[in-house]
């Protein structure tokens, strides 16, 4: 990552920057308003040049990033701090559950004689699975990762590739009849 003060460009209205949010599209100023929008995911940001900031207002409490002249920074939600406690909850959260059903289908195991003996260790998985898919889920909740934005750009990626594929089959077949 560029380090220097020289090759940095400070944020302003006239700039074209990657979008913090989808990572795919760019943002730019939208005419007549001070504020910039995505060309791919449309997420509308404002704008605070002197603090270098681009805030994302449509959900609560708004992502701030911080412009550092080459890319953004700091993703943080206003007035919300996560720590570390956040974090040693998230594994309590998702391992005590998971080491307590594996505890008591470790200690209380089922006759290896029954047709079920498999469900102990598909529940303590289970369990695992549904536990950390929560924290997942909150995460992108509290992040808005653009999974929609992100499915619209590989359906329409794919959309072009079919298109251009089916172009290039057909010039080539047109060649093909008029060589012969």
């Amino acid at each position: 990552m560029p380090s220097s003060k020289i090759l940095a460009v400070p944020l302003n209205y006239q700039g074209v920057y990657p979008c913090p949010v989808c990572r795919v599209g760019k943002i730019r100023d939208m005419h007549l308003m001070e504020a910039m929008s995505c060309d791919f995911c449309h997420e509308i940001f404002t704008v605070n040049l002197e603090q270098q900031q681009l805030k994302m207002p449509s959900r609560q409490p708004p992502l701030t990033w911080r412009w550092n002249g080459f890319n953004w920074t700091e993703t943080q939600l206003e007035g919300v701090e996560l720590g570390w406690g956040y974090a040693l909850g998230a594994v309590a959260f998702v391992l005590f559950p998971t080491i307590i059903i594996g505890i008591v289908a470790y200690n209380f195991p089922l006759d290896p004689h029954a047709p079920i003996t498999w469900l102990p260790s598909i529940w303590t998985c289970l369990t695992f699975l549904l536990h950390f898919s929560i924290i997942v889920w909150l995460l992108i909740e509290i992040y808005q990762v653009p999974l929609g934005a992100y499915w619209r750009g590989i359906v329409r990626w794919r959309e072009v590739r079919a298109t251009l594929t089916s172009a290039r089959n057909f010039q080539r077949n047109s060649v093909i009849r008029n060589g012969e």
